[in-house]
């Protein structure tokens, strides 16, 4: 056959087809014919998995490599798929990942109906061999197959992979102990929610070994991982998976009274002890907030053994002494001069003279922004101004932001910065003013018990994750002064049921209420002219209320609304007269 007309995505498709049905001789001709074939990856990758030495080296000889080569219709391959048929899934979903001893993911069936059963992993483990020897050749990196190696914990790999010298890849170790914002970091913590207790503890061992004992990075990605309120996941507070986890991720990066407030909601005295040893309640003012809090809540094991604790240890007259120095120094202070203003907020000057809030310094987290600094009012909250994300934070300085429980912000505010609250996770409540025009992009990310918002009217764009992930978020309204709501402003809000988008609004952006699937009913204007649907190649459309299996929108006869919901087979109903 004549390939010479063919696209480069064929080729592959006809390569990676032919790895599954055909000898390699077979190939070895067939490759020849093909000519260059630029992404090879998972055909070498299925030939890994399920076919074995011959099969590789029929590719390896004729070309075929691990590099990755992004298609301009949008597919691409990823690391996934040049490293998962050694030893990994592709998905890494906690329904998808399934292991049985040494493997990974279930066997394979072709087009056909074949069956093709996973190689034995001796014959993986000469293949890794043989793959190492003609490494450069064939672009793979070994680090990384010794990482995925270990996620999968594949002990016949790794050892073949050590007794080779390999090690881990500068980059991997930056990413997995330094860096929470790549996708390296999240794939990382992705693979991690998919394992048993005793997995976890043993695959995470394994990888501080590779690491020399430098702690992980540790992020809300790591806490929510193993403590989960949607998916019912309370393991962080095992005593034995709570100390592995202070033992094992940096312990600065932690927000230390999340934490004990977790182990006091569930009455746990043993993780309340292993935080005494690593010195978290060293801190009188930490120690008492524990107390007051284990009081609060009821728990009166927890209670009783915090009360013992200080008694054990506190140094009474020179706390006394201390906190009466610091009532003298306050009662002398004028809360409302510059100079005391100074020690709570952050700010600039604008060219108008108006002062944009930088950055809450203070430590109270009921929050309530004053109008003026000096002469000066305060015009803006700046980007990121209380979010544990900004830089440059002390420890106690994201403790405070994570626990911010109710923001009060002046009449004088007109706009909020990017991200000013993005990650406030303890925040309920916060009022913004009618003189505000302005909200930033992801100004409300995360904030998961946020459950209400009135917007004011004057502004004219929502702009996109605005509201991503407030997962306690009830309900919303859209006032007639927005124009524009923009890319998932309202994505995965989890218990979203009703939305109502008053006339003015003329234009929806891509997944703005996807993954919503408590909302029930949403108001669709007459003043709609566009909402876009999200597209890639290979997948089908997806709407703007994708994952919304409950929603009905509630449309006018006629508008582009009512054409939209027909077109997507989206139900609705009219509205009343």
């Amino acid at each position: 056959m004549n390939y010479q007309n063919t696209s480069q995505y064929d080729k592959k498709l006809v390569l990676e087809h032919a790895v599954l049905t055909k000898s390699p001789e077979e190939i070895s001709i067939l490759y020849k014919q093909l000519g260059e074939v630029e992404c090879s990856a998972r055909a070498l990758g299925l030939a890994c998995r399920f076919r074995g030495l011959a099969h590789v080296k029929a590719l390896v000889e004729n070309g075929a490599n691990f590099n990755l080569i992004p298609y301009s219709d949008g597919g691409y391959y990823t690391i996934y798929y040049w490293l998962s048929p050694l030893e990994m899934n592709g998905t890494l979903h906690k329904a998808s990942f399934i292991r049985n001893g040494d493997q990974c993911f279930t066997n394979l069936v072709t087009e056909g109906g074949k069956s093709l059963n996973v190689l034995p992993v001796e014959q993986r483990a000469e293949i890794v061999k043989y793959l190492y020897q003609c490494r450069e050749e064939v672009c793979l990196d070994a680090g990384e197959l010794l990482y995925y190696a270990i996620m999968s914990d594949s002990k016949r790999i790794i050892k073949v992979l050590q007794k080779l010298g390999v090690t881990l890849t500068e980059r991997r170790i930056i990413n997995i102990t330094e860096n929470g914002r790549s996708f390296e970091w999240y794939e990382f913590c992705n693979m991690l929610d998919t394992l048993g207790d005793q997995e976890y503890m043993r695959i995470v061992g394994s990888l501080s070994n590779e690491i020399g004992g430098k702690p992980f990075h540790f992020t809300d990605s790591i806490y929510w991982g193993n403590c989960n309120e949607y998916y019912k996941q309370y393991r962080l507070y095992k005593p034995k998976f709570f100390q592995f986890i202070l033992d094992h991720f940096n312990q600065k990066k932690m927000n230390k009274a999340k934490l004990m407030k977790g182990a006091i909601d569930r009455n746990s005295v043993p993780c309340l002890e292993i935080c005494s040893k690593a010195g978290w309640l060293d801190m009188p003012r930490k120690r008492d907030e524990m107390i007051k809090y284990a009081s609060e809540c009821g728990r009166t094991e927890c209670s009783a053994w915090l009360l013992d604790f200080k008694n054990r240890t506190a140094d009474f007259a020179a706390e006394r002494k201390k906190a009466e120095q610091k009532m003298m120094r306050e009662l002398n202070a004028n809360p409302n001069s510059v100079a005391e203003l100074k020690k709570i907020w952050g700010y600039e000057k604008r060219g108008d003279g108006a002062l944009v809030i930088t950055r809450y310094k203070g430590k109270k987290t009921d929050v309530e922004v004053p109008e003026k600094i000096g002469s000066s009012i305060v015009a803006e909250i700046g980007n990121r101004a209380f979010s544990p994300f900004a830089k440059r934070l002390t420890e106690e300085q994201y403790d405070v932001r994570t626990n911010i429980t109710r923001i009060t912000l002046p009449e004088t505010v007109q706009a909020i910065g990017d991200g000013a609250f993005d990650g406030c996770v303890s925040l309920t409540a916060v009022n913004i003013p009618q003189s505000v025009v302005s909200i930033g992009v992801g100004a409300f990310v995360s904030c998961v018990k946020l459950t209400s918002i009135e917007l004011p009217e004057g502004m004219t764009k929502l702009e996109q994750c605005t509201f991503l992930h407030c997962q306690s978020l009830r309900c919303v309204t859209i006032p007639k002064t927005v124009e524009v709501i923009c890319k998932s402003a309202f994505h995965n809000c989890a218990v979203l049921e009703t939305v109502k988008i008053l006339e003015g609004v003329t234009e929806i952006g891509t997944l703005v209420f996807s993954e919503c699937p408590q909302l029930k009913t949403i108001e669709l204007p007459s003043s709609l002219k566009k909402i876009k649907n999200y597209t890639r190649s290979g997948h089908a459309p997806q709407t703007v209320f994708e994952g919304d299996a409950s929603v009905t929108a509630v449309v006018t006869p006629k508008s582009y609304a009512e054409k939209y919901c027909k077109r997507n087979q989206i139900p609705y109903v009219y509205k009343e007269e």
